[in-house]
């Protein structure tokens, strides 16, 4: 009985799914990249900066610190999380726009927990238009998430696959 249980578990996972220390590694390398853009001086301007929006992102000018730091800052992998925030406090049309620039300017960014930018923000944006009548849209982007990003994750480690299956979007 547990053999079996185990033996269709292990089938739902993709065999070249990433586990979550894979990805996590993979943020810590894209962070590193940024040492070859700015310098260390910059860098920690730029972590502070962040960081002064990141501890409460509903403080009064926390969106206007995040601004900050995608202009100037907007090669560096902080910034690809910043405008993703910038999304996730905004809606509407605002919200699809920082999502679509957030896919389009920072998809190889990542935050330090295994999330990847841009798997994310296809998912969040499969969410926006399925829950705006775009489904076509929206299964369109869930798709890419699954055949781009295999075994990316959600802020919880879920996987993002079965956020978008439980949409109804795979």
């Amino acid at each position: 009985m547990i053999v079996a249980l185990l033996a269709v578990l292990l089938s739902a996972v993709p065999q070249d799914a990433p586990t979550i220390e894979t990805l996590r590694g993979r943020a810590q390398e894209r962070m590193r990249q940024d040492l070859s853009i700015y310098s260390g001086d910059e860098m920690r301007a730029l972590e502070a900066l962040y960081q002064s929006a990141n501890r409460d992102l509903r403080a009064p000018g926390a969106k206007e610190i995040l601004e900050r730091v995608v202009k100037e800052y907007p090669k560096s992998n902080r910034a690809g999380s910043a405008v993703l925030y910038l999304a996730q406090m905004s809606s509407g049309a605002e919200r699809e726009a920082y999502l679509k620039t957030a896919i389009k300017d920072h998809g190889d960014t990542w935050y330090g927990n295994g999330v990847q930018v841009g798997a994310f923000a296809r998912a969040q944006l499969a969410a926006f238009y399925a829950a705006t009548d775009k489904v076509s849209d929206a299964k369109t982007l869930a798709r890419e998430v699954v055949e781009r990003f295999p075994g990316a994750v959600d802020h919880s480690g879920q996987p993002l696959a079965d956020r978008l299956r439980g949409l109804k979007l795979l």
